[in-house]
């Protein structure tokens, strides 16, 4: 079996990311970590804008106010959501071999890297 995508390649015999190769037969264990992602910034955005958007209703009845704070409130609302949408986890494929323990390639998405993942162990049995 062989992996071919961009610059990131799996043989029989080396797994090559970038600029560097590891030999298939000293790698012990392959292992794909998930680090969750990251939403602070999208749930400070959306509390802001709930808080104006609310803060501002009150005073929208009235002739001599603005809808400034009403619009504010709807743009952060907006882009709390755009940060939402575009918040993805991240995927670190991880070599062991019996020296160490190498970040070998990460990505966003998880399909690539579990073909990544089942490309090196197939090549590590030798299929």
């Amino acid at each position: 079996m062989s992996f071919v995508r961009g610059n990131i390649s799996v043989d029989r015999d080396f797994a090559r990311f970038g600029a560097k190769s590891y030999a298939i037969n000293k790698i012990n264990t392959v292992e794909v970590r998930e680090e969750p992602a990251k939403k602070g910034m999208a749930y400070l955005l959306l509390g802001l804008g709930a808080l104006i958007l609310i803060g501002s209703l009150g005073s929208l009845g009235s002739p001599d106010a603005g809808a400034g704070g009403f619009i504010f409130g709807f743009i952060l609302l907006g882009l709390g959501v755009f940060a939402l949408k575009r918040a993805h986890a991240l995927y670190r494929l991880f070599l062991m071999t019996s020296s160490n323990e190498v970040q070998a390639y990460e990505s966003k998405d998880q399909v690539e890297i579990m073909e990544l993942r089942s490309a090196v162990e197939a090549a590590m049995m030798g299929r």
